[in-house]
């Protein structure tokens, strides 16, 4: 795969909880490029700069060509590869956090996955300037990383809506995932999310797993590892604030369910993922 690649890691940002940039950059043609996401934890923004490529999301496919951007949210499966005769090149960027969350529910970008001939390659381009000589203060570098995105999806908003596209508005599936979503750190049952829709929870069960390929208590679950091991990565927080945060019973169940989703106990991720960052800063320092 042929790509420029710039990385953060999550402490780079002071509220990676909120928002942070995971990787950004440029993919140059190459037709064997392909990939597959199983419930992304990531909101990937693209923009096509030239080429084309084929894109399954959220249940839909397309073929994004040269000047279309194409938006690939968060908890779905993202599958995408270049076309074989007419690979793209793109400019990207992967970003986490519930700001992406809120911003994509603001603009009513949900269930809109594709926007065709929607030229904002200036952004993209002044998004990976900004991350490839990112500003020594960290407050300074989220700021103005999250201010380019919210403009980007400002666009991408207004590009829909005078291409005359209805919204899509979200139905019972998607308005769980939204609410499960923002109850990370809430107490929340099936029932409730639910009722929130106006489904019994059977029902829900059966349009969710038909809709996301999972029970809404299993993405739930994951959600919550996912987040537990953002603030294992990035906060000294101590793991039974960790559970008790994440809503958790206890710190002993938290640490078991995560050794046997993950492999290993809290404790021994954070210290594993210290010592990916000491590298990675060694590797920085000796550059």
């Amino acid at each position: 795969m042929k790509e420029k690649l710039i990385s953060f890691l999550p402490d780079r940002f002071p509220q990676p909880e909120i928002f942070f940039v995971e990787l950004t950059g440029v993919t140059y043609p190459d037709p064997r490029y392909r990939i597959d996401r199983d419930r992304s934890p990531v909101l990937c923004l693209e923009y096509v700069t030239a080429g084309r490529g084929h894109v399954e999301v959220g249940g839909r496919s397309f073929s994004p060509q040269a000047g279309d951007v194409y938006l690939l949210p968060m908890g779905l499966r993202h599958r995408y590869h270049a076309d074989a005769a007419e690979p793209w090149e793109k400019i990207w960027m992967n970003v986490r956090g519930s700001l992406c969350g809120e911003l994509l529910r603001a603009y009513r970008l949900t269930e809109t996955y594709h926007a065709p001939a929607c030229p904002l390659g200036p952004l993209f381009e002044a998004f990976v300037a900004l991350c490839a000589v990112p500003p020594a203060d960290p407050w300074e570098l989220s700021r103005r990383c999250a201010l380019l995105l919210h403009e980007i999806l400002a666009r991408v908003s207004e590009s829909v809506r005078a291409a005359g596209e209805a919204p899509r508005l979200p139905g019972p599936a998607e308005q769980a995932k939204e609410l499960l979503d923002r109850r990370l750190t809430e107490p929340v049952t099936v029932g409730e999310a639910a009722a929130a829709v106006g489904l019994s929870a059977s029902q829900l069960t059966r349009v969710f797993r038909a809709r996301f390929g999972e029970t809404p208590y299993r993405y739930l679950l994951g959600r919550r590892l996912e987040t537990a091991c953002l603030l294992l990565r990035s906060t000294a927080l101590p793991v039974r604030e960790i559970a008790f945060r994440l809503c958790f019973p206890d710190e002993h169940y938290f640490s078991s369910l995560f050794h046997r989703k993950l492999g290993l106990t809290p404790s021994a991720y954070r210290h594993a993922q210290g010592a990916v960052r000491e590298i990675s800063q060694k590797n920085a320092i000796s550059s």
